[in-house]
């Protein structure tokens, strides 16, 4: 008799311990979707602010100001936060950062990998709602201001648990939007 109810007792643990570990997989995977989610928005956010940014022209000059950090591209291929506290460590000559390393650096800082311009998916940048415009160097003066920049962030984010995928697929597209107006007057 006894020795029967231990049985039942083991049985019943190992279907009830399925349960447990399907919902703790679950839940491991909801919160890693959820950190991907805040550094993905985060890195939006500064990049669009940065893209935003405006200098103005200097008092008594007839100079227009600028939108330095204004560009996609930036050729760095080291640290993307060379210009965290303690100055400009680098000596790099171009202090404002552009927007794709403005959003590697918020990517970094969550551990993240680096965005990939255009195709395959990670980083689109959007200037004035123009499809295809690129800017590899930020404009010399303010004619993009008051219009619009887009930073969007696209991943690929593959599961932890393995019950996940056969329910909803072999991954899910984690997305980041912020929508700026471009500084200048």
């Amino acid at each position: 008799m006894w020795g029967s109810q231990r049985g039942q007792s083991a049985v019943e643990f190992g279907a009830s311990a399925i349960v447990l570990v399907l919902l703790l997989f679950g839940l491991i995977d909801l919160g890693r979707v959820f950190y991907f989610d805040v550094g993905l928005t985060g890195a939006t956010r500064e990049a669009a602010r940065h893209a935003s940014w405006f200098v103005p022209p200097p008092s008594g000059s007839a100079s227009p100001g600028t939108n330095p950090s204004l560009y996609d591209t930036d050729g760095w291929a080291q640290d993307p936060c060379p210009y965290e506290p303690g100055g400009n460590p680098t000596g790099d000559t171009n202090p404002n950062p552009g927007i794709k390393q403005s959003v590697d650096c918020n990517l970094n800082k969550y551990h993240l990998p680096s965005s990939i311009l255009q195709n395959p998916t990670m980083l689109y940048i959007c200037y004035a709602n123009t499809p295809g415009l690129d800017l590899a160097t930020a404009p010399t003066d303010n004619y993009y201001k008051g219009l619009d920049v887009n930073v969007i962030l696209v991943m690929n984010y593959g599961f932890a648990g393995g019950f996940l995928p056969d329910m909803v697929g072999t991954s899910l597209h984690i997305v980041a939007n912020t929508h700026m107006v471009i500084g200048g007057y």
